[in-house]
C-alpha cells in the first residue's frame, strides 16, 4: 500500500497487531528482505514495513539526504498517528533511525544495526568502493553513502529513548564507530554478534526477529556479554590450531610409541576445539608454527621430564581462561573441561 508524504509516495506494508514496529532497509534495497523475519514479528507487534524514498515501489528522488528520509519517516508516523514505536533500522535505515529519534517523540524505543556517523565510519574497502561504483553509475543512492551522514555526539545526545546499537562482529561499520554510537546515547545497549558480517543476521532471516524479540522482552533473552569476549574467542581459536600442529610435530618426535598415540588423540581433540570456536568467530585463521617449533625442541634439548609438565601446564591454563567466557558460549564447557583432562593426561604419561 502507498502513503503520500512530503511530496512523495512511500511503499510499505502492514502484518500483525499489537505494539508498532516500523523495521527500514538499507541502501539500495527495500521492505522485503524483512519478510522472514515478519512472519514471527507479526505474532507480536503490528509490523510496518517501509520502502524508503528511491528505493524500492516507493517515489523516484534526483537527491537523496538523509534528513528529507528522516522527514519521511516522522511524516509516516504522524500521518498513521503511531504512539510508541520501536524503530528498527538496518545500516541507512539504522542513520534515519538515529535521525528520527532526535526529533519526533513518537518514538519509544530504538533499534539499530549496522549505522554509521560519518562516511568514513566504514571500511576502507567499502569506501573505495563505494566511490569507484559512483563513478560508473551515479546513483543518487551512492552519493548519499559518499557525503552523508554527519552525526556528532551532540546529537547522539538528544537521544532519550532506550536504544540497542548493533553491529554483525566482522560487519562493513568499523566497530569503534559502533562503540561511539553506543557511547553517544544516554543508557543505550552495545550488541555485538559474533560470527555475522553487516547484514548476514538480517537480510532474509529470521535472526534479526530473534534479537528484537529479546530487546524488546517478547522472548526470554540471551545472556548478555562483552563484545571483548569474541576477541577472547579468536584468541581461544588460535590457541587450539596452533595446539594442534604442535601435537602432530611433537609426535613425530617422540621416542615412546604410547607418547606417540596419545599426542595424535589430543592433535585430534584439539582440531575438534577449534572447529567449536569457529563457530561461533566464522573466521579462518592461519596456524602460528611458533609452538609446534619451539615444545619438540624443548623435547629433544630437555627431555620429556621437562617438557611434558609444560605441556600440561599450557592446558590447565586454557581450561582457566574459558571460565571467563562459558557462561556465554556454551560449547566452550566441554573444550574446558578437556583441557583440564588432556593436562592430566600428559602428566600421566611420566608416570608410566
Amino acid at each position: 500500500m502507498f502513503i503520500n508524504v512530503n511530496g512523495i509516495r512511500l511503499n510499505y506494508e502492514v502484518a500483525g497487531s499489537g505494539r508498532p514496529l516500523i523495521m527500514v532497509h538499507g541502501n539500495g534495497e527495500d521492505h522485503t528482505i524483512f519478510h522472514e523475519a515478519v512472519v514471527h514479528l507479526r505474532k507480536h507487534f503490528k509490523v510496518y514495513t517501509v520502502d524508503s524514498r528511491d528505493h524500492g515501489a516507493s517515489t523516484r528522488v534526483d537527491e537523496l539526504h538523509y534528513t528529507d528520509m528522516r522527514d519521511d519517516m516522522i511524516a509516516f508516523m504522524d500521518k498513521l498517528d503511531l504512539k510508541d514505536v520501536i524503530f528498527y533500522g538496518f545500516s541507512d535505515g539504522g542513520i534515519i533511525g538515529l535521525l528520527a529519534a532526535m526529533k519526533s517523540g513518537r518514538i519509544g524505543m530504538l533499534i539499530t544495526s549496522g549505522a554509521n556517523m560519518t562516511p568514513q565510519g566504514v571500511s576502507k574497502p567499502l569506501q573505495l568502493f563505494i566511490r569507484m561504483a559512483y563513478k560508473v553509475k551515479k546513483d543518487p543512492k551512492l552519493y548519499l553513502m559518499m557525503a552523508e551522514p554527519d552525526i556528532t555526539a551532540d546529537d547522539l545526545a538528544k537521544i532519550k529513548v532506550p536504544t540497542v546499537v548493533i553491529a554483525g562482529e566482522k560487519d562493513l561499520v568499523l566497530l569503534e564507530e559502533t562503540k561511539r554510537i553506543a557511547a553517544g546515547i544516554d543508557g543505550a545497549k552495545l550488541r555485538i554478534i559474533p560470527g555475522e558480517g553487516h547484514g548476514s543476521y538480517i537480510v532474509h532471516s529470521t535472526r534479526i526477529a530473534d534479537i528484537i524479540m529479546e530487546e524488546t522482552g517478547v522472548c526470554e533473552p540471551a545472556p548478555e556479554f562483552d563484545p571483548d569476549c569474541l576477541d577472547a574467542l579468536k584468541t581461544a581459536q588460535q590457541g587450539e590450531i596452533d595446539a594442534v600442529l604442535m601435537y602432530q610435530k611433537l609426535a613425530g618426535v617422540v621416542k615412546d610409541e604410547k607418547d606417540r598415540a596419545a599426542f595424535e588423540r589430543l592433535a585430534g581433540d584439539e582440531q575438534r576445539h577449534a572447529d567449536v570456536f569457529k563457530r561461533y568467530t566464522g573466521m579462518d585463521l592461519r596456524v602460528n608454527p611458533a609452538k609446534s617449533i619451539f615444545v619438540p625442541m624443548m623435547y629433544k634439548v630437555l627431555g620429556r621430564d621437562k617438557t611434558y609438565p609444560v605441556i600440561a601446564k599450557g592446558e590447565y591454563d586454557a581450561a582457566e581462561k574459558y571460565k571467563d567466557i562459558v557462561d556465554f558460549f556454551p560449547e566452550v564447557n566441554e573444550v574446558m573441561n578437556d583441557e583440564t583432562i588432556h593436562g592430566d593426561a600428559v602428566l600421566a604419561l611420566l608416570k608410566k
